[in-house]
């Protein structure tokens, strides 16, 4: 049985004649009739019993119609779902984000425009520190990620620069050193300094350690085992210094400040990732579209406040340009 079967025995069944349904379907009347017949033989019923100089359905062929209309329904959205995944119009996309870094990618905008534009596309979002996103992407589990890093000289994966921002120090309000408008890495020693787990940011705490040790400052890190919110609830207690982008500084606690270090030249690259094999997925391809119109309208040409000139230190293993 085809479906070319149902839909002759659909058509036969509204018309209640041959001659008009054949019409209706653009074929000769006997092929029809050769096809009813074939149809009749498979399934071992008599689907339409003579009236007048038409026919109308049997018993059976009631009971018959209505599962073929459903099943012609079914392979019509098939058909249109098939379509519909093929042009990008439905589907799943997974995004992993670092939550530490998701108002600076301005994700919420980037996502609400994904959303409008793509409704009947499912978007799941998964927190996820930077460091794991590579791993994720080649499991398959995410599609594309927002975070800071990249995979370095690795052809099976694409990335783009999308901003770039200084690391400051964050501290209470009551510090000794609040009050000051700026900072150099010498006022610094012999402060303590809090930080999440190694695993969420080695290599962004590896560069901060290396451009202290530049000025001849060993900097101790208390490791805590705490999410950032955390660490500064922590630094507003006074119980330590702790070390943010400066995109932090507009969504801090009540009781801590950020300060500009001037000499301490560490900055955060915040990018995208995404397979390259991905390049041609229609709703990858849509994400970062957006994403780049976002940065670009609202990023491009301009570094946040205070940043001064080009940094003199990039978080390793990834390009100065922005693709």
């Amino acid at each position: 049985m085809e479906l070319r079967h149902l839909r002759y025995f659909v058509a036969v069944a509204e018309a209640e004649h041959f001659g008009r349904a054949a019409e209706q379907l653009h074929v000769s009347q006997s092929p029809l009739s050769r096809q009813i017949a074939q149809l009749e033989e498979e399934i071992g019923v008599e689907l339409f019993v003579p009236s007048g100089r038409g026919v109308k359905l049997s018993a059976a062929g009631r009971s018959f119609l209505e599962g073929a209309r459903a099943t012609l329904a079914r392979a019509a959205l098939a058909v249109e779902d098939a379509r519909a995944t093929a042009q990008g119009r439905i589907g799943t996309i997974v995004v992993g984000f670092d939550g530490a870094l998701a108002d600076a990618l301005l994700l919420p905008g980037i996502v609400q425009t994904f959303r409008a534009r793509h409704p009947r596309v499912e978007v799941r979002l998964r927190p996820l520190p930077s460091e794991e996103q590579v791993a994720a992407l080649r499991d398959g589990k995410i599609s594309v990620g927002y975070g800071y890093h990249s995979p370095e000289d690795d052809p099976l994966f694409r990335f783009r620069v999308l901003y770039r921002e200084r690391v400051g120090v964050v501290m209470s309000k009551s510090h000794r050193l609040a009050a000051r408008r700026t900072l150099r890495v010498a006022d610094l020693k012999q402060e303590r300094f809090l930080w999440p787990p190694r695993k969420e940011g080695p290599r962004l705490q590896d560069d901060i350690i290396a451009a202290f040790r530049a000025h001849d400052h060993r900097l101790e890190l208390a490791h805590e085992e705490a999410s950032s919110d955390v660490i500064l609830m922590l630094v507003a207690s006074g119980e330590g210094l702790s070390l943010f982008p400066e995109s932090a500084a507009s969504t801090l606690l009540a009781g801590v400040v950020f300060k500009r270090v001037r000499d301490l030249d560490v900055v955060v690259l915040g990018r995208s990732v995404w397979r390259a094999m991905d390049d041609k997925d229609l709703l990858v391809r849509s994400l970062l579209e957006i994403t780049n119109s976002e940065h670009g309208s609202n990023q491009a040409g301009r570094r946040p406040p205070g940043s001064g000139g080009p940094p003199s230190l990039l978080v390793r293993g990834l390009p100065r340009s922005s693709s």
